[in-house]
């Protein structure tokens, strides 16, 4: 995982080093759920159980999941990383 949603929804970019691998994860409500990383690209946004998109570009993986994100009633929309203005704390991205 390299970021996920700072309101906890299962809104995460994964950074696909395991291609193929199976893991068990936990989401947001507590429950279970399978996944299986993709066999090819190097990022990947998932949305609960659902792999929503796949790309090589970090940038194309972010901006989708900016989207993502920006459908959340309660996202605080900051868009892209900057790395003048966020930070990462805890897989998640906040204000400085």
């Amino acid at each position: 995982m390299i970021v996920r949603c700072a309101y906890d929804h299962d809104v995460v970019i994964h950074f696909n080093n395991k291609k193929g691998m199976t893991k068990k994860l936990r989401l947001a409500d507590g429950s279970f759920i399978t996944l299986t990383y993709p066999s090819s690209k190097n990022y990947f946004l998932r949305n609960g159980d659902t792999i929503i998109k796949k790309s090589d570009s970090f940038k194309t993986i972010e901006e989708a999941y900016v989207k993502e994100c920006e459908n959340l009633k309660d996202s605080d929309g900051h868009g892209r990383i900057d790395i003048v203005k966020h930070k990462i704390v805890d897989h998640k991205v906040v204000e400085r």
